[in-house]
């Protein structure tokens, strides 16, 4: 048997062992059910796959907040909050249905607001999707246009997206309005799925240029990802810096993090000569390590990067927000400058050298450690500019927000083509619209059964992937 089978022999088994593993933690993930709380008053709400929110800042007419007023929320869950010296409450719910919030009526009056009692309505398969945003000043019956529900953004597994609705939504009266409204929900259902694959495009192009130059597949990218938005709340929360300075921080950090990763654990491991299957199990480790670093430091709980609500708008049958599509500008003008450095600069092409054939990119004279460690540096940045970016989108960033991704950069990488920089971005793009669209008719904590379904049957059809080679040797 020759050399060049015994490789092929090699990549075909490390390919299988690696689809088996990301199918069984896939499974894993869908299965475990997730925690149920009762509703509560909380400080700041952040919506999640299991959290709905209901919230908002309590203001005179003249734009003034009040404080120490008691609030009500009734419906299929009862809570009691009190407003702050900035005038702001928040309720989080667990199970969908109308909300009604209610004050006494002579606060109402003794400050001019035009209702005591505001109605909002949940819907549990878009808590991820949902803040609902109660307002005063306006009489209940105000909207004249049908509902004033809105939703914007996506989510991985457990990730949140901003959006608002005033109180005076309106109930669908007619069967025509209804129709109106599931279509104008499928096109925000998709304009989210495009966004949160740009986003999930933005971390998985890294993953895959270290795949293609070091043939590993990291598992502890995703933590990557959580380290950036943590850092931007380190910046803006704890230094009070402005969020551009504080984003430029994190991914500075975000690429030290891989620079030092590359020079003290896979350079040493790859002199020595230890390979990508071995390493790969370092990488589970690391993520594991780096998971409850970041829980021991930061808590449990969800870290707002910005605490202001964005103004949303419509543009045609979407509702969105500033935030939402600048942050998916920035991740589509990285990504086509990376395409450009891969394919117009000299050390981007000696990138590609050495994805397709290290041992002849060495004989040409390129430094391949230079390479790698570039491409360290530039996947781990890229990652945290991702984290970042997914925090200000999703209203927050926890410990483990990287890791509930890493499955769906793994599906979109393995869609795209391993070690393929551009199929990686269309693979998330594939992945990210069909999550979204599969909540209209499956359950939301299903969504990404859905694309892990999609990656069986392209590797049932095309195993190396859309755009990935029909065998890789060397």
């Amino acid at each position: 048997m020759t050399a060049v089978h015994i490789s092929i022999r090699r990549h075909r088994l490390g390919l299988l062992l690696f689809t088996t593993v990301f199918a069984l933690l896939m499974a894993l993930s869908i299965a475990t059910p997730g925690r149920t709380f009762a509703a509560e008053a909380v400080p700041t709400c952040n919506p999640t796959a299991t959290n709905g929110c209901v919230n908002g800042i309590l203001q005179d007419a003249d734009k003034k907040p009040i404080a120490n007023v008691t609030l009500k929320l009734s419906g299929k869950e009862e809570a009691t909050a009190t407003t702050d010296a900035e005038g702001k409450w928040a309720f989080s719910v667990t199970a969908d249905g109308e909300y009604t919030v209610t004050m006494d009526e002579s606060v109402a009056k003794e400050h001019g607001l035009k209702a005591a009692t505001a109605t909002v309505e949940i819907e549990k398969n878009s808590f991820d999707k949902a803040r609902q945003v109660v307002r005063f000043d306006k009489p209940v019956a105000a909207s004249a246009n049908g509902s004033g529900k809105s939703g914007s953004g996506s989510t991985a597994s457990g990730a949140q997206s901003g959006s608002s609705a005033s109180s005076d939504t309106a109930q669908t009266a007619n069967g025509s309005s209804a129709t109106a409204n599931i279509g104008k929900r499928i096109w925000q259902q998709l304009f989210s799925g495009v966004i949160f694959g740009l986003m999930l495009g933005l971390m998985s192009v890294g993953m895959n240029l270290v795949y293609g130059t070091t043939g590993l597949s990291s598992f502890s990218h995703g933590e990557q990802v959580t380290l950036g938005g943590l850092m931007a709340y380190v910046g803006t929360q704890v230094l009070h810096w402005p969020l551009i300075p504080a984003a430029v921080f994190a991914v500075a950090i975000g690429a030290l993090t891989g620079w030092i990763q590359n020079e003290l654990v896979w350079a040493p491991l790859r002199r020595k000569r230890v390979g990508t299957m071995q390493q790969m199990i370092v990488t589970i480790g690391l993520s594991m390590a780096l998971q409850y670093l970041f829980q021991f430091f930061f808590g449990g709980d969800i870290k707002g990067i910005t605490k202001s609500i964005p103004a949303s708008f419509t543009i045609g049958p979407v509702t969105t927000d500033a935030p939402t599509l600048i942050s998916a500008a920035i991740a589509i003008i990285v990504i086509v400058g990376v395409t450009l450095f891969l394919y117009r600069t000299r050390l981007g092409r000696a990138t590609r050298a050495v994805s397709d054939n290290a041992a002849l990119a060495s004989a040409s004279g390129i430094n391949v450690e230079q390479v790698v460690r570039i491409v360290w540096i530039l996947s781990c940045g890229m990652a945290a500019l991702s984290g970042v970016l997914l925090g200000v989108y999703l209203n927050g960033i926890s410990w483990n927000t990287g890791a509930t991704l890493l499955l769906l950069m793994f599906a979109a990488v393995t869609l795209g083509g391993l070690g393929t920089a551009n199929g990686a971005l269309v693979g998330s793009l594939i992945i990210g619209i069909v999550a979204d669209m599969s909540s209209l008719v499956i359950p939301n904590d299903m969504r990404y059964a859905s694309a892990l379904a999609i990656l069986i049957i392209v590797l049932l059809i095309r195993p190396q992937g859309l755009f990935g080679k029909q065998q890789r040797v060397g």
